[in-house]
Order: C-alpha cells, then sequence, then structure tokens
C-alpha cells in the first residue's frame, strides 16, 4: 500500500490533534516532545522566515535573492517535517508490548467504563492513541497509574 506525502502529513495533523498531552508519557513515547515543537514551529517560523528573507535582501543586496529565497522556504517547512514524522510514526506498527500494554487498556476501559464505541486493539500507533485518550477520558487516574 502506498501512502502519498500529502496523506502522510494529514494523519501527521490528525495523529497530534488525538495524541493524549500526557507528562506521564514523556518517558515512555518523544510524540509530547515533537507534537509541541512542531506546533511552535507552525507558529513561529512562517514569520521569522519572512523577516530573515526581507533582511538578508536589504542587508546584503538583490544578489543574495537565491540564498534567502532558499533559507525562507527551509524554515517555512520545517512544521511540515515534524508533520511528516507524526504521520510515519502513526501508520508504524506497535511492538508486541504495546500492543499487550492496549489490551489491557481497553479490557480496563471494558470494565470501569460505560461506553459503546469501543476502538478495536491497536495496531499502529494512531490507533494507540486513540484508545489512550478514551482511556484518559473515562478512566480513573488511579487506574491510569498502574501503566505508567
Amino acid at each position: 500500500m502506498r501512502i502519498t506525502w500529502f496523506a502522510t502529513l494529514n494523519t501527521g495533523w490528525k495523529y497530534s490533534q488525538t495524541w493524549p498531552a500526557k507528562p506521564e508519557l514523556n518517558a515512555i513515547f518523544p510524540e509530547n516532545k515533537v507534537i509541541f515543537l512542531t506546533k511552535q514551529a507552525a507558529r513561529y517560523l512562517p514569520v521569522l522566515a519572512i523577516v530573515t528573507a526581507i533582511l538578508q535582501i536589504k542587508l546584503l543586496g538583490v544578489s543574495f535573492l537565491g540564498p534567502a529565497v532558499a533559507m525562507m522556504l527551509l524554515l517555512a517547512s520545517m512544521p511540515l517535517q515534524g508533520w511528516y514524522w507524526l504521520g510515519i510514526r502513526a501508520n508504524s506498527a506497535l511492538p508486541p508490548a504495546l500492543i499487550n500494554w492496549g489490551n489491557e487498556i481497553r479490557e480496563q476501559i471494558q470494565q470501569h467504563a460505560k461506553t459503546t464505541a469501543l476502538p478495536g486493539c491497536p495496531k499502529n500507533y494512531f490507533d494507540l492513541a486513540r484508545l489512550l485518550q478514551l482511556a484518559y477520558q473515562q478512566l480513573d487516574k488511579t487506574v491510569m497509574r498502574r501503566w505508567i
């Protein structure tokens, strides 16, 4: 199955919206850091890219237009690189230990919560993100501390 570049970016953006930003997950998964940095890059780097290009052209002259545009494109593409990494990560298969962990969380949701739309067995990181989000919404914090 071939996934296009734009579909990967879209999946990465959706994954960044779905992943629960809980501090206790920082020790296990790098997603919180990548999502935070990608959001900050999307907020500040396009403006910084424009300011940098204007300053380079103003100080160095029009003869440096090529390098200024190249630097502007590099800075403006940084958030895309973060979302691309998140998209690849979201579609990656889970290791067996995380599949078992996800199944345990799923069983706890079935026992403690009153939900009808329970996701299936987690196969990739996106499924795990949905399951963790549901667990944080419906389970007590004492139940979640057992796993983290």
